[in-house]
């Protein structure tokens, strides 16, 4: 497998495709960040320097120094995410309790964290239900309360750095663009119109990192890899969110986009996009009221928000249904892998759509 796709698994999303779980197979409660009673079971994340995938899914480079930098920036922004949101009340959001943590420079680093027993995935294919979509809002409801009355996310954050793994990265989305239109004919349109309008300097994700760290624009502290995978389920019920090693700040729908783009079918996105924004903009309205907080931004400046986020999105999905079709994800030795590959190619090109009519690309 290339260097160049390793190197990009670690840079933008996908966290879990270049680290590896060591799970303790024991029991713990579900804990919230306003609950401060430790929880007694534990799990070990622990972090590798190599990983032996399986199904296509990719091994590190043998260049350690460029591999251990990005590694290293990963595993402080989770350890400093955690640790946050353990010394703090953020109501209402569900994130595993810290026990502790070890940097990546010494000989065992990991994360000690919260096992969440008997907790389940929705399969990215299958996707979320309205039900389950309005839960998640709620998670992004409290994080981002807590982001417009608190000041000390805005130290977390993903180094913006233009240098050789970025360029990498640049290079590995160019080929998975060119090869998705060449498996897939029907992106061609809507991938060569975002080449032309969006990515083609290649300085798109450094830019849209760098615009969020103005001052005064609005804007929240993001999850950065919100899909199917990284969001945990007991009884119907949201238990978990994990993996937050790509936090940084950005706007307010980011989050929500790539759920809608990458976890749900199209016709689910298209139905849910607008009453989960309008959800969303109200339960903000009404808890910034509670604690008597103006509320930081317009149902106007919401959707300004989402149109300038659609780009961005077009390139994060863009990468994802590139990386996804290489890994048991999408392809798990069975008779419906190309069935699962053209759902997820879907939901890319009716991405794409929305976003070239949106900002009049044609």
């Amino acid at each position: 497998m290339p260097r160049t796709f390793a190197l990009i698994a670690l840079l933008c999303d996908l966290c879990y495709a270049v680290l590896f779980f060591v799970l303790s197979l024991i029991c713990a409660p579900q804990v919230t960040s306003d609950d401060r009673s430790p929880p007694q079971k534990k799990l070990e994340k622990s972090f590798g320097k190599t990983y032996e995938g399986t199904n296509g899914t990719p091994t590190l480079s043998s260049e350690p120094e460029e591999d251990d930098a990005v590694l290293k920036m990963m595993h402080k922004i989770e350890m400093e995410t955690y640790a946050l949101f353990k010394k703090v009340k953020c109501d209402g959001l569900a994130i595993p309790y810290l026990y502790d943590s070890l940097p990546l420079s010494s000989p065992t680093p990991c994360l000690l964290i919260e096992d969440i027993h008997s907790s389940y995935m929705i399969d990215i294919i299958d996707g979320f239900n309205d039900d389950q979509l309005y839960q998640i809002v709620d998670q992004l409801v409290a994080l981002h309360v807590y982001c417009f009355t608190h000041d000390n996310w805005k130290s977390c954050r993903f180094e913006e750095k233009v240098d050789s793994n970025y360029w990498n990265f640049v290079t590995m989305i160019n080929e998975m663009g060119k090869n998705l239109m060449a498996d897939y004919p029907v992106l061609k349109r809507g991938l060569t119109l975002l080449s032309e309008n969006y990515t083609a300097s290649g300085l798109w994700y450094i830019e849209h990192l760098q615009y969020y760290q103005k001052n005064d624009i609005i804007r929240t502290y993001v999850h950065g890899d919100l899909w199917a995978a990284n969001i945990l389920w007991r009884d119907d019920k949201l238990t978990a969110i994990v993996d937050w090693a790509l936090c940084r700040a950005g706007p307010l729908t980011e989050d929500l986009q790539k759920l809608l783009a990458t976890s749900c079918s199209v016709e689910t996105r298209k139905r849910m996009t607008r009453p989960l924004l309008k959800y969303y903009f109200d339960n903000v309205k009404r808890k910034m009221a509670e604690i008597c907080k103006e509320m930081p931004f317009s149902f106007k400046d919401l959707e300004h928000d989402y149109h300038r986020t659609l780009p961005f999105m077009c390139g994060q999905t863009l990468f994802a249904v590139g990386f996804w079709s290489h890994t048991s994800i999408i392809r798990r030795g069975k008779s419906d892998d190309d069935a699962r590959m053209n759902e997820l190619v879907s939901r890319l090109q009716s991405l794409l759509d929305d976003t070239v009519t949106a900002h009049k690309w044609q």
